[in-house]
């Protein structure tokens, strides 16, 4: 099945972050997630709930770096009962203009977009 798509929330420096949160899409582990990527403006918010740590990893596709070099994929490890924030960057950049988001597990586990304005 193909990726599904994250929800985007458009924010301003003074959106409260339960609003933020309140936009969030349960994650689909099975399938992995996309956003379109934006050049830096957007960040992946990651709620867990769930009562074991997750992991959260950005494939990189093959020679991302400078000079055509192989970038490793970014891997961020979400406690139970934390969020975690991670920026879009480059080198995470699909060939289709998405950027790629895979997750250990969906229990509990919510995510959404934002960009600021």
């Amino acid at each position: 099945m193909p990726r599904t798509d994250l929800t985007v929330k458009t924010v301003s420096s003074s959106t409260p972050i339960p609003d933020m949160l309140g936009s969030t899409t349960a994650v689909d582990a099975a399938n992995g997630m996309q956003f379109v990527y934006t050049g830096g403006k957007r960040t992946l918010v990651v709620n867990n709930a769930s009562a074991g740590s997750i992991t959260v990893t950005i494939p990189t596709p093959s020679g991302a770096g400078l000079d055509g070099l192989d970038v490793p994929d970014r891997i961020v490890t979400v406690d139970a009962g934390k969020l975690a924030v991670i920026r879009e960057f480059a080198t995470a950049l699909q060939s289709d203009g998405k950027v790629y988001v895979d997750f250990s597990a969906s229990t509990s586990v919510t995510a959404v977009v934002v960009e600021d304005t």
